[in-house]
C-alpha cells in the first residue's frame, strides 16, 4: 500500500486455529471466532468477514457488546519477526458496550482503515494475523468513575481479607497528571472486629503508547493505629501490583503506534483516546 511499517509492541491480533489461512471470509470469520473464544465469552456470534476471498478483505468486524474477557488467558505477547504479507483489509472496526474484565464494565472502539495484516506460525502449530500497516485509525476506551471504583475496590478487598479485613465503601478520586496520566487516591471504609478504619490510597495511573495501563507511586496512609496496621499489611503487596500491566485494549492490536493520545476525566468518567497510521 506503499506506507511505512509502524513500529511498536509486539502483539499479536487475531489468533487462528488453523494450520492455513481459510480462503473463504466465512470460513475466515470461523476461524477468528473460534481464536477469541479462546478468552473472550459471548453468547452470541461475535465476527463478520466480508470480501471476495481472503487474500482481499472489504472488512473484518468483530462486535464484543456483552463480552467477557478473561484477562489471565490473553494472548501474551509474540515476537512478530520473521512474519510474511497474509492479506489486505480495507477496514478492519472492533467495538463493544459494555465488555467486561476484571469484574468491571468498560466500552471499545477500534477503527483502522487500509490494513497490511501478515502472518506468523504460532507454535503451538495455529496461525497469527498481525497488524503490520495501517493507512489510518483510531481508538477510544470509557470506564465510568463508579466502574474504575468498583474494579479497584474488589481488588482491595481480596488484599484486606487476608488480614480479617472487611471493605465497606470505596471512594475514587482522579485528577489529570499530564497528557497520559491520572492521579488517584481510593478512600476505602474498612472494619476489623470492632474497628472502622480509612485508609486513604494514592497512586499514578500512565497509559503507554500500545494502550496499557500502570500503577505506580502506590501508597497507603491511615489515621489511628488499626489503620497504620492495615497498611503496614497491604504495603509489602504494592510492589506486586505497580510490576502488572492492565492492558485497555479488547484485543490486541498488532504492531500499531498510537498517537495523539490523550485522556478526558470529566463528567464522571474516563475517556482514553488515540489515534495511529501514517496519515
Amino acid at each position: 500500500m506503499g506506507v511505512p511499517a509502524l513500529p511498536a509492541p509486539n502483539r499479536k491480533m487475531f489468533l487462528l486455529p488453523r494450520d492455513e489461512i481459510p480462503e473463504a471470509p466465512d470460513a475466515l470469520a470461523q476461524a477468528i471466532e473460534e481464536g477469541l473464544r479462546k478468552f473472550v465469552s459471548r453468547p452470541d456470534k461475535m465476527v463478520v468477514v466480508r470480501g471476495a476471498d481472503a487474500s482481499a478483505l472489504d472488512s473484518i468486524a468483530v462486535d464484543l457488546s456483552g463480552a467477557t474477557i478473561d484477562h489471565h488467558h490473553r494472548p501474551p505477547p509474540l515476537d512478530p519477526s520473521e512474519a510474511i504479507p497474509a492479506m489486505v483489509v480495507r477496514h478492519i472496526y472492533i467495538s463493544g458496550e459494555p465488555i467486561s474484565i476484571l469484574g468491571g464494565d468498560f466500552s471499545f472502539q477500534f477503527e483502522a482503515s487500509n490494513i497490511e495484516l501478515y502472518r506468523k506460525a504460532h507454535p503451538e502449530g495455529k496461525l497469527l494475523l498481525i497488524m503490520h500497516r495501517a493507512q489510518n485509525g483510531n481508538i477510544r476506551f470509557e470506564i465510568s468513575r463508579a466502574a474504575a471504583e468498583s474494579m479497584i475496590m474488589k481488588g482491595a478487598s481480596k488484599l484486606a481479607e487476608k488480614q480479617g479485613v472487611v471493605v465497606d465503601n470505596a471512594q475514587l478520586e482522579l485528577t489529570p497528571h499530564g497528557p497520559r496520566a491520572l492521579d488517584g487516591k481510593l478512600t476505602v471504609s474498612a472494619r476489623k472486629l470492632i474497628f472502622h478504619p480509612v485508609l486513604s490510597l494514592a497512586a499514578t495511573f500512565s497509559v503507554s503508547d500500545d494502550l496499557v495501563a500502570t500503577v505506580s507511586n502506590l501508597k497507603c496512609h491511615g489515621e489511628g493505629p488499626i489503620a497504620a496496621l492495615a497498611c503496614a499489611a497491604i504495603t509489602p503487596s504494592f510492589p506486586k501490583i505497580e510490576r502488572r500491566a492492565f492492558p485497555l485494549s479488547a484485543l490486541p492490536l498488532g504492531e500499531i503506534q498510537l498517537r495523539d493520545l490523550t485522556i478526558d476525566t470529566a463528567n464522571e468518567k474516563v475517556v482514553v483516546r488515540a489515534r495511529f497510521g501514517s496519515l
